[in-house]
């Protein structure tokens, strides 16, 4: 669970479903998958590989970067029932928040994911 009490994707299995059955938009610097999911809610999970993002500080620190973009974007989710997977495709100390928000909220968009007004 995140700290504000919302759940998240965990297992293998739920990550290995969205891959499978969901559909992807990439963006820039963040690829998301999503698939619509019975009615458990919006249920995020966070991905950063060793090869793509490097060692583990800097993939906590990517992680904690995703985890942040989705509490600043989850009320405007249009999608009630939801797994999202966000997949770090960056360099944390190359990047700054808002650009990262910015590619999640052009993916979202694109996907017809995400309300336009803040």
């Amino acid at each position: 669970m995140l700290k504000n009490g919302i759940k998240r994707l965990k297992k293998n299995s739920q990550f290995r479903l969205v891959y499978r059955e969901g559909t992807r938009v990439a963006g820039g610097k963040i690829i998301v998958y999503y698939l619509k999911q019975g009615n458990g809610g919006i249920l995020p999970g966070f991905v950063a590989s060793k090869r793509t993002v490097g060692k583990a500080h800097q993939r906590n620190r990517a992680k904690r970067l995703m985890r942040e973009i989705f509490k600043r974007l989850k009320n405007r989710i249009l999608e009630k029932n939801i797994w999202l997977v966000f997949i770090a495709s960056f360099r944390p100390e190359e990047t700054e928040l808002e650009e990262l928000i910015e590619d999640v909220e052009s993916s979202l968009g694109r996907a017809g994911l995400i309300s336009g007004c803040g």
